[in-house]
């Protein structure tokens, strides 16, 4: 709208230059060089202005449009970054709770439509069996992010690890059967008898330990992604029964119990 204002404009002050020029020459005018550049450089001179406006405007429109992409570009970044906090559990590093419930429905679809078995396991920070020891003077939050570095050093690519409760992880297991799902959990126990905890390999020292539940699907017992995730919780009640340092297997998975074969890596 200015631009076109600023034209109008120019075009009637050339316009009005000619009619000045005309009338000052009289009825008889005479068309020599003078009044020719008397009529001409009112023409050039309003032609340059606007010229020059208007490379002016666009320049300006350009470095609008510059600045509104880089701010758009750090939105989408922004954006980004927030869904992938919103997804990630800030204390552990693990997946959230949310990413777990929408993967054990999709990795219990693939195992039913593959025939292929997904385990779950549920790791729950046991209480400090001694009120007075090394284990109980630690903050339990510290605990729960070291026990997640270990979960993460184990794991494989394709394996869900995310943090289930306020003192529970949770991990999907796919292309694992009960056997494989009980040696994971094993490996976590030998794991963290001998972490170092501040920079010291006293993991078994400290008294610490985590009980943990294992469940197996697809199997007759366990025929929806819900019943799965009961039958683990069931288990993990079972090992806290039992005691610290406890890994249990749900009676759903007894069928699937085959000879330790090594797991698909990758």
């Amino acid at each position: 709208m200015k631009r076109l204002v600023f034209v109008v404009g120019g075009g009637l002050s050339v316009g009005l230059s000619y009619l000045a020029v005309l009338f000052g020459l009289g009825s008889d005018p005479t068309l020599d060089s003078t009044t020719v550049a008397s009529i001409a450089l009112p023409a050039l001179v309003a032609g340059l202005v606007m010229t020059a406006y208007i490379a002016l405007e666009i320049r300006k429109e350009r470095h609008v449009e510059g600045e509104f992409s880089e701010l758009n570009a750090q939105l989408v970044r922004k954006e980004i970054q927030i869904d992938r906090l919103s997804s990630v559990d800030e204390l552990t590093g693990l997946n959230a709770r949310h990413y777990f419930d929408e993967n054990l429905a999709l990795e219990f679809k693939r195992a039913e439509r593959f025939g292929r078995p997904l385990a779950l396991l549920l790791i729950d920070l046991d209480d400090a069996p001694e009120p007075g020891g090394a284990a109980s003077k630690l903050s339990r939050n510290y605990l729960l992010s070291e026990i997640a570095a270990i979960l993460r050093s184990m794991l494989r690519a394709h394996d869900i690890a995310c943090r289930y409760g306020a003192e529970t992880l949770a991990v999907l297991l796919p292309e694992t059967n009960a056997t494989q799902a009980c040696a994971v959990a094993g490996r976590m126990r030998s794991l963290l008898a001998t972490h170092e905890f501040f920079g010291r390999r006293f993991g078994a020292a400290l008294g610490l330990s985590v009980s943990q539940g294992v469940a197996v699907a697809p199997v007759s017992a366990v025929d929806a992604p819900e019943a799965l995730l009961a039958a683990a919780e069931a288990a993990l009640r079972d090992a806290k029964v039992a005691g610290f340092d406890q890994v249990r297997l749900h009676e759903s998975a007894v069928e699937d119990r085959a000879p330790l074969q090594e797991r698909p890596t990758g």
